[in-house]
């Protein structure tokens, strides 16, 4: 590969402007797609002189990834774009558009897909598709392709409609968990447009990547399905999530408490889950029998709720402004430190404002009526 184009610098500060750095990434990335184009073309060269067989295929590999210090991986997609590159449509439209290798795999995918008689349809309509649309969109009119091809053929069968396939793994780790599963396209669907809007970055500043936001997402939307009036029971009960601490651990933030089904949890978490949920005060004798329930108490009622919703109109910490509903009461005076349940003490926080004010250096104070934040590490 030849050096790098020259960049563009202020003398003064040996800083891109905004400008040249777009103009200097635009470079680098076709070069990058020149140069990708260039090693299929070399790799179709190679190919063509073999049989075409099985082990020319292998061997190919094994000395490309040898030679060219690549994965097996990468070399086998280089040899499928290779045979890609016998069409010579595709092979025209790759080099003059500059095509990137993500395309050329959207290509591939969709021609070994396709039913062998209308691969050259299917060919001519990507040729077509792939010089006016982004990767996305070309994506997109792929899979459709493949969709339309068949209209007539075998029927939906009404038993997979009746049931799709759903999956969903749990697998408990020792500080949380991993999820995987499987969605069909309309459950997708409708999964990504509830995560969508509620993983949108804060500010211009959110630090948080894509996958940090749609994780946050996905408990929001946990939080607002669990205060669902419609929930099915379990044992007598909505859903909730259960924890149990001695009273004297919970009010001096020590220890652990016991997470139902999931192990201990951290002192200062359980005081943060407190601040809006239901206290049960239970008795324990010596030996851990329950001596005594008391009644299930809501440690934030629903006319000082409503109250706040007034106040705050949503999520109060600066540059946020969650609904309401996606809101938690916060004790500014902790609940467990003898804070009272007054508006004078309370504000509305969404569930990752909540945790900067109890696990950070943010801190929240009512004055004159309103709340008012600040950050103690300056």
């Amino acid at each position: 590969m030849s050096a790098n184009p020259e960049l563009p610098v202020d003398a003064e500060r040996w800083r891109l402007s905004d400008g040249a750095l777009r103009e200097h990434g635009k470079r680098l990335e076709e070069r990058r797609k020149a140069d990708y184009l260039g090693q299929v073309e070399d790799v179709r060269e190679l190919w063509n002189r073999t049989s075409g067989t099985k082990d020319d295929r292998a061997a190919l590999v094994a000395d490309l990834a040898l030679g060219w210090d690549i994965t097996r991986g990468e070399a086998r997609e280089l040899v499928r774009h290779a045979e890609l590159f016998q069409r010579d449509a595709v092979r025209e439209v790759a080099q003059d558009a500059l095509l990137s290798r993500q395309h050329l795999v959207v290509m591939d995918k969709t021609l070994t897909e396709a039913p062998e008689p209308d691969r050259d349809r299917v060919e001519a309509a990507l040729v077509e598709h792939v010089v006016t649309l982004d990767l996305g969109q070309f994506k997109d009119a792929a899979k459709r392709i493949l969709m339309l091809l068949d209209q007539d053929g075998k029927a939906p069968d009404d038993r997979e409609l009746a049931r799709p396939k759903r999956t969903l793994t749990i697998r408990k780790r020792r500080n949380g968990g991993d999820i995987d599963g499987f969605l069909d396209l309309e459950s997708l669907a409708l999964l990504e447009a509830m995560i969508s809007p509620l993983a949108k970055p804060k500010s211009a500043e959110d630090p948080r990547t894509t996958a940090e936001r749609q994780g946050d997402a996905l408990v929001e939307i946990l939080e607002l399905a669990a205060g669902c009036k419609d929930l099915p029971e379990e044992g007598g009960e909505k859903p909730h999530i259960a924890l149990t601490m001695p009273l004297k651990d919970f009010q001096e933030q020590r220890g652990t408490a016991d997470l139902e089904g999931m192990g201990p949890l951290n002192a200062a978490s359980v005081r943060r889950i407190a601040c809006d949920s239901r206290i049960l005060r239970v008795v324990l004798g010596a030996k851990s029998e329950v001596l005594d329930i008391g009644r299930a108490s809501r440690t934030i009622p629903n006319a000082i709720r409503r109250a706040l919703i007034i106040r705050d109109k949503g999520c109060a910490f600066p540059g946020c402004g969650r609904k309401p509903r996606q809101c938690h009461a916060h004790h500014v005076m902790e609940w467990a430190d003898g804070g009272p349940t007054s508006l004078d003490n309370l504000v509305l926080l969404c569930s990752a404002c909540h945790r900067l004010i109890h696990h950070s250096d943010w801190t929240v104070e009512i004055n004159d009526g309103l709340p008012e934040f600040s950050n103690v590490a300056g």
